[in-house]
Parts: C-alpha cells; structure tokens; sequence
C-alpha cells in the first residue's frame, strides 16, 4: 500500500474492505486537509481525483465507498458502493465512480451507471462518472500534485505574512520575483495560495518561479 505524506490525521474507513495493493492497483492514502484525515485510495487514479477535490473551492468534503446502493439493473437486482461521496458548500451531494477511459464503456459497466444515476435522482443527489482523461489532464494535474505537496506544513504565520507583504505589492509579479524580495514570503505559503486560489495563474501551464500570479 503505496502512502502519501501528511502532517497526523486518521485514516476515513471505507465500507467495502481495500485490499492491499494488488496486479494492475496501486493502494494509496491520499492526506486529505479539507477532511482532516487520510483518505482510503484504491488505485492511484482516485488519489488523483482527491487533489481536485481539494482545490475546488465548492467541495466540503468527501468520503470514500460511502454508501452501498441496491439497484435493479437490466433486470436484475444488483448492489454497488460509489467510489466517493462529495458534499458541496450548497448542501447538495454527488456520488462519484473513478473509472479508466478504457473500462467504463464496457456494457455492463454503463448499465450499472445508468441505473445508479435514475436511483439517485429520484433521492436527490447526483451521479458523476470521472475518467483518466478528466483527472489526468496536463499540466493540471501536475500543477496541484506540486502546489498541494509543497505547501504541506506551512503556519498560520507564513500565511499572515504573505497577505501583509502582498498588500503591499502591485499585481501581477512573477513567482521568482515574489521569492527574491528582501524579505521574501515562504515557498510553502506561495504553494498553500496557489492551491488555494487566494494567488490566480495560469493552471493551464506548468508553474514555475516565471509564472505570473495575481491577487486582490
């Protein structure tokens, strides 16, 4: 079981038993801030989805396998566990598969989906089918992984010092040019803003000390 780093935190139990890392799945625990916990991956795949989650400023929180689901499928009753639960800032909740582009166009995977959206429906909540091709588009993805990771650890302090210095400041600066102030704001607080969006760039381009970030 492959572990991503996390300053404490429990580990959020899923309903269905994640074996270790098997052939082809990579187990991951995925150190989720927004939970306050570590989250159960059962590949790598949803421990990908997790860095947008945590960037979407709309999403509380999340929970993985969090509910199993009878459903009558193509005649027949069958019972499925969601790969998520996300609950957003306006009270609604959208039960999530994370799926390879590959496998989720077999038959039998799309009929379960399609029965598991109707029931949900009529519950109130919504179904959401999440593909590599969504998660993994580049360099996005890359871009969270690198802000999430090295913004791990930053203090209060370093955040309250970044806002007082760029109050200061005249957007929009290059990255570099925050970091070669005379008294220059953390490398970690600039990651924990960019993350955060409290710092707007480009997200579409790989972020590096030329990029350029605004603010205010």
């Amino acid at each position: 079981m492959k572990k991503l780093r996390i300053n404490g935190g429990e580990t959020a139990s899923p309903l269905r038993n994640i074996k270790r890392s098997q052939f082809g799945k990579q187990t991951t625990i995925f150190p989720s801030r927004k939970n306050g916990e570590s989250i159960v991956c059962e590949v790598r795949l949803e421990a990908d989805a997790c860095f947008h989650w945590e960037h979407d400023k709309d999403v509380i929180s999340y929970r993985p396998q969090p509910e199993r689901l009878v459903l009558e499928v193509e005649g027949k009753i069958r019972t499925y566990v969601p790969d998520f639960e996300v609950l957003y800032s306006d009270g609604s909740t959208t039960f999530v598969e994370v799926k390879p582009d590959n496998v989720y166009r077999k038959p039998k995977y799309l009929a379960l989906y399609r029965a598991a959206e109707e029931f949900l429906h009529k519950r109130g909540q919504r179904f959401q089918l999440l593909t590599d091709s969504q998660i993994r588009q580049q360099p996005r993805l890359n871009n969270l992984i690198k802000t999430y990771s090295q913004a791990r650890g930053v203090t209060p302090l370093e955040r309250a010092y970044l806002r007082d210095q760029l109050s200061m400041l005249k957007a929009p600066m290059q990255i570099g040019d925050l970091l070669a102030l005379p008294s220059p704001p953390s490398p970690a607080s600039l990651s924990a803003a960019l993350f955060e969006q409290e710092l707007r760039c480009n997200w579409n381009k790989p972020i590096s000390t030329s990029s350029r970030v605004f603010w205010g």
